[in-house]
């Protein structure tokens, strides 16, 4: 399987993750399966996004949740939310813990729906209970690995990408990591998926955006 790419792609740049970027070879690691749960979405005061990958998930369902307001995880999500004609309260910094936060301090008398993947990276939801405030979860997706993707061959020198946990789960079950390659983790929960004796460099905003550039500045020190 050959990854996509732009036709101004030179550097052997990968991205692993569940969407693709115009200047990076994307590798589509990660597959979706959506789930339909009954959900009222009429008994809750606000939901909680923590992914992209929940906007389509919810619509799955019913447009109800489009009238319920939300906080999303970062900007990104936002925006996905927003083509679809939600409403966004607020975003948080790309952290589960940052949304923890907010809620806890700023939204404690609401009552939160969390619509999750059925693995999650943090135990974010269950924070949020113990600090006393009512949060349902709902399991609307689940990701697995790509199989499709556990042929491709990778330059020796290769920049890889990993934009979550499971992105590195699934890379160490069709790969490993050679000593060649320099690795970008998205943020700090995605980094310490990464085995021991993988260096990484991390950009200061846990983003797509910021990682790709990352990588290209890399690569482009590395000419």
């Amino acid at each position: 399987m050959n990854p996509s790419t732009s036709g101004s792609v030179t550097l052997p740049i990968y991205l692993f993750s569940k969407t693709a970027h115009p200047k990076v070879n994307y590798i589509p690691i990660l597959s979706t399966e959506f789930f339909q749960p009954d959900v009222d979405f009429t008994q809750y005061d606000a939901i909680v996004l923590t992914s992209k990958q929940a906007v389509p998930a919810l619509n799955k369902i019913s447009n109800g949740w489009k009238d319920v307001p939300l906080l999303t995880i970062a900007e990104k999500t936002a925006d996905e939310a927003r083509r679809d004609g939600a409403t966004v309260m607020l975003s948080g910094d790309g952290y589960g813990d940052s949304l923890a936060e907010i809620i806890i301090n700023g939204f404690s008398d609401k009552k939160w729906l969390y619509p999750r993947p059925q693995i999650v990276a943090s135990d974010f939801g269950q924070k949020v209970r113990d600090a006393g405030v009512q949060m349902d979860e709902a399991i609307v997706y689940k990701t697995s690995c790509n199989t499709e993707t556990s042929t491709l061959h990778m330059e020796e020198d290769a920049i890889l990408i990993f934009t979550s946990p499971f992105t590195i789960e699934c890379f160490l079950k069709f790969y490993t990591f050679k000593p060649t390659y320099k690795v970008v983790a998205i943020g700090k929960t995605t980094a310490a998926a990464l085995p021991e004796d993988v260096t990484y460099e991390m950009p200061e905003t846990p983003n797509v955006e910021t990682s790709v550039a990352l990588a290209q500045r890399i690569a482009k020190n590395l000419k």
